[in-house]
């Protein structure tokens, strides 16, 4: 079975089909991430500790993530659930002095006299997924935008998101990418990531409006790059840009240019982006989803290890994780909380699992695993997709054929058999049976008698006559008649009978008949 790392990402793909649907700020990705954990066969992973709220709204909030009282979650795990909202929203906890939170921030600029004025706020992090299996969150980030009034001068707004380097969570070097989009932009990440070359930034110029193309992020209308590694020493832990461009001398139509860091292949870049005042900032409401990794740092596998059977524990910068193993999926951080998957029924759910859990046969789950069988009359391995027909389809063919040949054979026999029976009855059968000095040839016998009427010794009006051998070596005389008439078979009867009891040295003795022809035989 693929690691379940794997099985996170069909699920992502479930939720990045579903969120493209979304079509205001109450149907978002909170409730894309709810529809995904309705996969039967995949246990529930919102699973908090006895006693503690587990669901904010459709969300799960699983352990160590947890709500409302200590003891419900690990520190620095804290969620708050806004019931206010509809449906209830989750954040990441924010007590107005400590990251993480979300800076807003606005101020005016004018290039040529250098006055701004500036605004500045606080709010918490918005929380829409949690994956214990990637040990990873997803959240809303936002989008920080330069728009100008005139050639020079317009108004810096946006946020960015602060993090704690000590607590649970970091930007995912992985997982998220700086987009920057308009027609000459330039962002850069104010927090040094590294000592050398400085901060992380990439260009976008368009010098032709024409050359931009929808969907195609590669430096015109729109530039990516992927974030540094995590430097354990010097991890990213803040999402503020510059945007680096101080004169636009297409103001009237390409007023602004934005820049923000962004779960990687989320953002599909239009040209309309390019267009209007805050086009791109206004998209969504809540922002653009952010990828966090997260890892309980203040501990580690030798010392806390992890709750649940059927989990292994990681080592994560500066702390540790926890996984279920193959085959398992929920909360390895609770008691029994890594349950086992049920392969087969998550492959009859979706056409992407079938990929992931491969069988060409009959597939049955097992604790740990799952069997996969060719079907009846195939043998190789299913799982790999090699089953063959254990007949193929010459044999198939010969045996066909050859049952055929074997039914009209039968038949034959049968109808032969009918034939000779009803010979049998016609000719007194069952009279002449009963007689003792008579005894009753089949066609068989006769034939071996006669080696096959091998010898003719006598030929004439009435027929033929055979030389033949019994198994006592006596010689005999086997006649067989060209014809009698119909109305001649019942004398026939008692004749036989009359002759086989006379005794005289000048008459030939009958010994017996054979009543399996149609003109009887005598022997």
């Amino acid at each position: 079975m693929a690691p379940p790392a794997k099985l996170t990402q069909y699920t992502q793909l479930i939720l990045l089909l579903l969120a493209a649907a979304v079509a205001s700020d109450h149907l978002t990705l909170q409730q894309a991430a709810a529809a995904a954990d309705e996969l039967q066969g995949r246990p529930q992973q919102g699973l908090g500790r006895p006693g503690c709220r587990d669901k904010c709204g459709d969300m799960s909030i699983p352990f160590p993530f947890g709500m409302d009282k200590p003891g419900c979650f690990l520190p620095g795990f804290e969620v708050t659930c806004n019931t206010s909202s509809t449906p209830p929203r989750a954040f990441l906890a924010y007590n107005h002095s400590e990251p993480p939170y979300q800076v807003i921030y606005q101020y005016a600029f004018d290039t040529e006299s250098g006055a701004t004025s500036q605004i500045e706020g606080r709010q918490a992090v918005e929380l829409f997924d949690i994956s214990l299996e990637t040990s990873e969150v997803r959240v809303y980030s936002g989008v920080n935008s330069r728009c100008f009034t005139n050639d020079s001068a317009g108004l810096d707004k946006g946020e960015y998101m602060e993090l704690d380097r000590e607590g649970p969570f970091l930007l995912s070097s992985t997982r998220d990418d700086l987009v920057g989009v308009g027609w000459n932009a330039e962002p850069s990440m104010t927090y040094t990531v590294k000592a050398s070359p400085g901060p992380l930034s990439c260009t976008s110029n368009l010098p032709f409006m024409f050359a931009a193309k929808d969907g195609v992020c590669s430096g015109l209308g729109c530039c990516q790059i992927a974030l540094p590694p995590q430097i354990p020493t010097l991890p990213v832990i803040s999402t503020g840009l510059i945007l680096k461009n101080y004169i636009n001398i297409r103001w009237e139509t390409n007023p602004c240019s934005y820049g923000m860091v962004v779960e990687r292949s989320w953002y599909n870049f239009t040209e309309e982006d390019l267009y209007g005042y805050e086009v791109l900032s206004t998209k969504l409401s809540r922002g653009f989803p952010l990828v966090l990794d997260f890892a309980i740092r203040d501990g580690s596998c030798e010392r806390d290890g992890c709750l649940s059977g059927n989990s292994s524990c990681a080592k994560a910068a500066g702390g540790y994780v926890c996984k279920c193993r193959e085959h398992y999926n929920g909360n390895p951080y609770i008691t029994d909380g890594c349950q086992d998957i049920d392969e087969c029924q998550l492959r009859e759910q979706s056409p992407e699992f079938r990929d992931l859990y491969p069988c060409d046969g009959i597939c049955t789950n097992i604790p740990g695993g799952y069997d996969c069988r060719c079907k009846r009359g195939m043998k190789g391995d299913a799982k790999k997709g090699n089953c063959a027909e254990i007949f193929p389809l010459s044999a198939k063919i010969i045996v066909g054929l050859a049952g055929w040949i074997v039914v009209f054979v039968i038949i034959i026999m049968a109808k032969q058999h009918l034939k000779l029976k009803k010979f049998y009855a016609q000719n007194g059968g069952p009279i002449l049976n009963g007689v003792k000095n008579i005894r009753v040839y089949t066609r068989k016998q006769l034939k071996q008698v006669t080696s096959n009427y091998e010898c003719v010794i006598g030929q004439g009006h009435f027929g033929k006559v055979y030389k033949g051998t019994l198994k006592d070596k006596q010689q005999v005389a086997v006649k067989k008649s060209i014809k009698v008439d119909k109305d001649m078979k019942k004398e026939f009867t008692d004749e036989v009978i009359i002759q086989s009891e006379m005794r005289h040295k000048n008459i030939v003795r009958l010994l017996g008949c054979c009543l399996e022809f149609d003109v009887p035989m005598l022997v």
